[in-house]
């Protein structure tokens, strides 16, 4: 099983919402080999993080697995509005 991290940054006055997770596991129930889901939400303003502990073959399908869930979540969840995924540094 492999963990990732997903930085979402939002709206300077907002938190992520309280039902990310169910938002979240709804997205996933349609991908295989999510195991389990944290939401560590920052303070308003900040740095949110989503951690995805995933089955996959490899570290570059569960990154890919992550953040495409993430990504329809963010496009499809009203209460998502304003979020969005912080780019990968190099």
């Amino acid at each position: 099983m492999l963990m990732v991290t997903v930085p979402l940054k939002g709206p300077r006055s907002a938190a992520l919402p309280a039902d990310v997770l169910d938002i979240l596991w709804f997205v996933a129930s349609f991908e295989h080999g999510v195991q389990h889901l944290h939401a560590d939400s920052s303070e308003a303003g900040g740095v949110g993080h989503l951690t995805f502990f995933v089955r996959a073959p490899t570290r570059e399908k569960a990154v890919a697995l992550a953040r495409g869930i993430t990504r329809r979540a963010l496009a499809n969840s009203p209460g998502l509005t304003g979020w969005h995924v912080v780019p990968i540094q190099p």
